[in-house]
């Protein structure tokens, strides 16, 4: 997971900004000053939202696929688009 998944992922789930993360895939809220860590369950339920959004990512992108080779497109005519 990068940095981004996680940071939309935390946001979606109704964390604010300001939302560090930090290379070892801690996440913290609020100013440098006054950090805020997400607990145990809080990081767990981010890991569960990226990859939940990964998988409706994937599917978006398989139907799209279907749908642009049902219009006679070919695969690597997809993948050039």
């Amino acid at each position: 997971m990068n940095h981004i998944e996680l940071r939309v992922a935390a946001t979606q789930l109704g964390h604010q900004e300001p939302i560090s993360i930090e290379p070892d895939g801690t996440i913290w809220l609020g100013a440098d000053d006054d950090r805020t860590y997400l607990t145990a369950t809080q990081l767990k339920a981010v890991t569960t939202k990226v990859k939940e959004l990964e998988t409706a990512q994937a599917a978006a992108k398989k139907s799209a696929y279907k749908k642009l080779a049902a219009l006679g497109l070919t695969a690597d005519e997809i993948a050039a688009l």
